[in-house]
């Protein structure tokens, strides 16, 4: 919401079912993902929703303020740079970073690599989101992935190990609707508790994939071909997700991951049948973009 009058009523109605507890651990701020959100989100208005959130925290009904996004790259290591929040909730996967893949984040690179450095070297909570949903469909690989993986550990726990040991983060996200389908999360944790081990695990798998790729796609586009491509935020692309087609594209020619692209692009095919060559740029963004 952009409007603080609806955030207190959204915020009083979250309260009344929670306040028994007596303060709430973790509030986060969901889906800044454009500026206009971010600089609404970040202003210093004392009339402002940060502002507010601030209150309540000093009040001691919460204790740490995180954010969520489905915004670009460079959106989100702003968001991160601003030293305002205390943890974040982000998609960095090994496979490519969702809605950030192929989008700059205004250091020369693409994804969500540098806003996780960055977020690290302020001392965020670092939450990974959906690893082995939007990470890659991992609970249904495709056989290129689970050969390269290799039969030491299932693709679930590769995911969950990357995420731990190479990107440094402190805790994934988990789905499950029954008992067995944490199977896999155990798996994991029982692999990092032994150190160094599970790091040469992921680090050889990760040479694995890595080196796929590179035979599939070539050296340089492996290394390149998502560089500098203007964001589906930028007017010029006339909200074409170009980086992120590419990005699917990347997954299918690499690694054969036919179910999880198909997924990917479905998400396109239903953002670009609301858009309108009517209205102008802005106004479809509004009505396009807005979660």
């Amino acid at each position: 919401t952009e409007k603080i009058a609806d955030f207190e009523k959204q915020w009083e109605a979250s309260w009344s079912n929670v306040k028994q507890l007596g303060h709430v651990d973790l509030l986060s701020f969901h889906c800044i993902s454009h500026s206009d959100q971010m600089e609404n989100t970040l202003s210093d208005a004392e009339d402002g929703m940060f502002a507010f959130v601030k209150k309540l925290q000093k009040e001691g009904k919460i204790h740490h303020i995180g954010f969520s996004t489905h915004g670009d790259a460079s959106i989100i290591y702003k968001l991160v740079d601003s030293g305002r929040f205390d943890y974040i909730n982000v998609h960095k996967h090994f496979f490519g970073d969702y809605h950030a893949a192929g989008t700059p984040d205004g250091l020369g690179g693409q994804g969500n690599a540098a806003a996780v450095k960055r977020a690290l070297e302020l001392d965020m909570g670092v939450f990974g989101i959906s690893p082995f949903d939007k990470g890659g469909k991992l609970y249904r690989p495709s056989a290129a992935v689970a050969s390269a993986i290799g039969p030491e550990m299932s693709p679930m726990a590769f995911a969950a190990l990357s995420a731990w040991k190479t990107q440094r983060m402190h805790t994934v996200s988990v789905g499950f609707a029954r008992s067995s389908d944490l199977d896999e999360v155990v798996e994991a944790a029982a692999l990092y508790a032994k150190g160094d081990e599970a790091a040469k695990l992921v680090e050889a798998a990760e040479k694995r994939l890595t080196d796929l790729a590179i035979d599939k796609l070539g050296k340089d586009w492996h290394e390149k071909g998502l560089l500098n491509i203007p964001s589906y935020y930028e007017s010029k692309t006339d909200g074409i997700a170009i980086g992120h087609c590419l990005w699917i594209h990347d997954c299918l020619s690499a690694y054969g991951m036919v179910e999880f692209c198909r997924d990917r692009y479905s998400n396109l095919e239903g953002a670009s049948a609301k858009w309108s060559k009517k209205k102008t740029f802005e106004e479809n963004k509004k009505k396009c973009f807005n979660p």
